[in-house]
């Protein structure tokens, strides 16, 4: 956290100094997909959000994995952990 606040500070102040330029959509819409018509780009942003529906399930089903692979772990310890007491003759 103490390296990022210099480099903050460094960006934040290289922004400053930068002048402002306007953002043109249809232009940058143009560049991208050859027309800034929204007739045009239904089929692009159609895709676009399949792509990031998929990415964020494929991430959800990840991290589920992890968190499920996890917790068989720790229920393997503690069960290894009550048969080592129950084999020693501790009471429970």
């Amino acid at each position: 956290m103490r390296n990022f606040l210099p480099l903050a500070a460094m960006l934040a102040a290289v922004t400053m100094a930068a002048p402002a330029h306007a953002f043109d959509v249809d232009q940058m819409l143009k560049q991208v997909f050859g027309s800034s018509d929204l007739k045009d780009l239904a089929l692009p942003f159609f895709v676009l959000l399949a792509v990031v529906a998929v990415l964020f399930f494929w991430n959800a089903l990840r991290i589920g994995k992890r968190r499920q692979q996890r917790m068989i772990e720790n229920y393997n310890g503690q069960l290894q952990d009550y048969s080592t007491r129950l084999k020693r003759g501790h009471r429970l």
